[in-house]
This record gives structure tokens, sequence and C-alpha cells, in this order.
């Protein structure tokens, strides 16, 4: 019985050097001169350019919107340039996660002071009431206390 694969095996040699060359450019060990250069200087991206440089294949292979010839690869490509896996290689995409985890820290901020206004509103309302339940014990031992001091009168009988 065979198993399925994860991916579909490449069409053709060309792609499978597209295939190799986004590994090679995730993993940053380039076989290009150009390309082990800018990994040198730390601004080797993973792009349509750099991919089909690695490949030694013409960009417009992959660089196209409409009517790619490598649909597959064109959309590795653009997962690699997303992924946060990896670290920023430029000063955009510092800004722009800065930016990302700025807002999702706002938002946890503003879920926490919910949850305590939350508390301590439940926690006024709850002294507000022992201090009305303390009041009303109060009252109840200076009654119980008034009625102590009752004295009974004998009664008519005896």
């Amino acid at each position: 019985m065979s198993r399925l694969k994860k991916e579909a095996p490449p069409q053709d040699p060309i792609e499978q050097d597209f295939l190799n060359a986004i590994d090679r450019l995730r993993d940053g060990e380039p076989k290009n001169k150009q390309l082990k250069a800018r990994k040198a200087k730390g601004t080797l991206k993973v792009n349509v350019a750099n991919v089909a440089l690695e490949a030694g294949h013409s960009r417009t292979l992959i660089a196209l919107e409409a009517g790619c010839r490598y649909p597959r690869v064109r959309e590795l490509i653009k997962q690699a340039k997303t992924s946060r896996d990896g670290l920023p290689t430029t000063l955009n995409e510092v800004v722009a996660r800065l930016r990302a985890d700025n807002a999702e820290m706002r938002i946890q901020m503003n879920t926490l002071k919910a949850t305590v206004l939350a508390h301590f509103n439940a926690r006024d309302k709850a002294e507000n009431e022992v201090s009305r339940e303390r009041a009303a014990a109060s009252r109840l031992r200076k009654e119980v206390l008034e009625f102590g001091k009752v004295v009974a009168i004998a009664s008519r009988r005896t």
C-alpha cells in the first residue's frame, strides 16, 4: 500500500531547481556569488529575483502574477516572505513586526484592564454588601441586648 505524499512532485527539472534554490536561501546557504556577498552583508532575502538568480533561471518564469508558469514556486516564495520564523532582514520588516507586536500588546492590555475593572467592581460590591450586613448584625445585637434587659413580670395565675 502506498502512502500519500505531502507535496506533489516537481513537474520538471526547472521547478526542482527553483524549489532547491528556495531551500538554500531559507537555510542561508546560497551557491551564487552575488547572494553569498548579500548574505555576508546581512541583506539576503527570499524573493523572486534571488530565487531565480540562485536557481540559474529567468525570473519571468515565476515573477508574473497572471500566467505564472510555476505557481507553486511563486506561492512558496510568498510564504517565505511572510513567515515570522526567521530574523527580519530589513528595517521595514523590523518596524512592521514591532508594530504588529505593539498592536497585540495593546489588545492584551485592554483585555487585562477590563478584567481588572471587573474584579475591582466585584470587590467593591462585596465590600459594600459586607458593610451592610455588619450594620444589620450590629442592629440585631443591640435588639438582643435590649431584650435581655426586659424583666419577666410574674403572671397573675400565681
